[in-house]
C-alpha cells in the first residue's frame, strides 16, 4: 500500500512539474536618444561626433546590448543652428553636439570655454567641467556631458600680408567666438555664416577670415586666401549636452556609460585632431598659403589683446561667475 501511495505521489509531482510554466522573461527597456549636431556631415567637426557615437555603440554592445540607442537626426538641415539649443531645452531632442558660440544668448558663461588653457580631460580634474555642468543644469536645463575638443587653435587667414598685431582698416569675417579679439586688434569684425564666406572673400567684401587649424580646405577658402598668421589663439569649444529631464530618467548604469564614453572620447578626439592639424598646415602651404610668423613682441601683443578682450567680455556679461571661470580655465591666473 505504501508503495502504491508513494508511486501516486510521484505521479502528482511529475504532472505538476510538467504543467507549471516559468513566468515571462522581461526584456530590458531600450532607451532611444534623439541627437542633432551644429554641423553637417561634410564638416570636420562632425568627425568628433562619430568618434564619440561609435564609442557609445561599442560600450553598449559590450555591456548592455540593446538597452541604449543614439538616433542621429542630422545637423542644421534637420534643425536650424539657432533653434538647436531651444529644441534641446524643450525636449524635442535629447542630445546636442554644438559650439558654445551658438547659445551664449541663453548661457553667456559658455563663451569662457574658448579661452581655456586646458584640454577637456584637464578641465575634469581641475573642477571646470563640474562648474560648467552646474551652470548648464541651473540656467539651461541641460546636462553638460563634456567637451568633444577639438582642442585646436583658431588662426587668422588673410588675402594680404600684415606685419604686426594691428588690423586697422581690415574687414575680417568672424563668428561670435572671436569677434572681440578681432575688434581689440583694431579690425572690423564682419559676422556672417560659413557658407557666405567664400563669396565674400572672392568679392573682396572681407580681407580675411578666422578658422580652426583644421577644416579650412573643406570650404575652399584657401583658393581666395594667401596667408596664415601665427600665433594661433583660443581653442575650439564644442560642448556635448543632454536634456536634463532625459538625463534624469536614464538608469544609473547608462549615465555611467555615457560619462565613460565621453571621458574616453575627449581623449581620442584631442589626439585625432592634433594629428589632423599637423597634416593641415603642410597641405595649405602646398596649395600656396604662406605663413606670416609675427615677431615675438607682436605675437605677445596679439595673444594678450585676444585673451584680455575675451575675458573682459565674459566677465562683463557674467560678473558673478566669469571671474571663477577665469580661475578655473587659465593657467596664468
Amino acid at each position: 500500500m505504501n508503495k502504491v501511495l508513494a508511486f501516486f505521489c510521484f505521479l502528482v509531482l511529475m504532472v505538476a512539474a510538467l504543467t507549471v510554466r516559468p513566468g515571462p522573461v522581461t526584456a530590458a527597456e531600450t532607451y532611444t536618444l534623439k541627437a542633432i549636431s551644429a554641423w553637417p556631415k561634410s564638416a570636420v567637426e562632425y568627425k568628433a561626433w562619430t568618434t564619440w557615437a561609435d564609442m557609445v555603440d561599442q560600450m553598449v554592445a559590450k555591456k548592455y546590448p540593446g538597452e541604449l540607442k543614439i538616433q542621429y537626426l542630422g545637423g542644421p538641415e534637420a534643425v536650424k543652428t539657432p533653434d538647436q539649443a531651444p529644441a534641446l531645452q524643450r525636449g524635442q531632442v535629447d542630445i546636442l553636439y554644438t559650439s558654445g558660440a551658438y547659445y551664449t544668448n541663453v548661457l553667456p558663461e559658455i563663451d569662457a570655454l574658448k579661452l581655456s588653457n586646458y584640454t577637456p580631460s584637464e578641465e575634469r580634474t581641475n573642477g571646470a567641467q563640474a562648474f560648467l555642468n552646474d551652470l548648464h543644469q541651473k540656467k539651461l536645463g541641460t546636462y553638460y556631458l563634456g567637451r568633444l575638443g577639438l582642442n585646436v587653435k583658431f588662426f587668422l587667414y588673410m588675402k594680404k600680408p600684415i606685419k604686426s598685431a594691428d588690423l586697422t582698416g581690415l574687414n575680417i569675417r568672424v563668428s561670435p567666438l572671436y569677434l572681440q579679439a578681432i575688434k581689440g586688434l583694431g579690425g572690423n569684425p564682419v559676422v556672417m555664416p560659413l557658407g557666405d564666406t567664400y563669396l565674400a572673400l572672392e568679392r573682396n567684401v572681407v580681407d580675411g577670415a578666422c578658422s580652426p587649424g583644421v577644416g579650412l580646405r573643406e570650404w575652399g577658402w584657401q583658393k581666395q586666401l594667401k596667408y596664415v598668421v601665427e600665433p594661433g589663439f583660443y581653442t575650439v569649444p564644442n560642448p556635448l549636452l543632454v536634456n536634463l529631464n532625459t538625463w534624469n530618467k536614464l538608469p544609473q548604469k547608462l549615465k555611467d556609460l555615457l560619462r565613460d564614453a565621453t571621458i574616453e572620447g575627449e581623449k581620442k578626439v584631442v589626439a585625432e585632431f592634433e594629428e589632423m592639424a599637423k597634416k593641415e598646415r603642410p597641405a595649405l602651404v602646398a596649395e600656396g598659403i604662406q605663413v606670416i610668423d609675427l615677431p615675438p613682441a607682436e605675437k605677445e601683443k596679439f595673444l594678450k589683446i585676444a585673451y584680455d578682450e575675451g575675458w573682459k567680455d565674459v566677465i562683463q556679461k557674467s560678473p558673478q561667475t566669469g571671474p571663477e571661470l577665469k580661475k578655473l580655465l587659465s593657467k596664468s591666473k
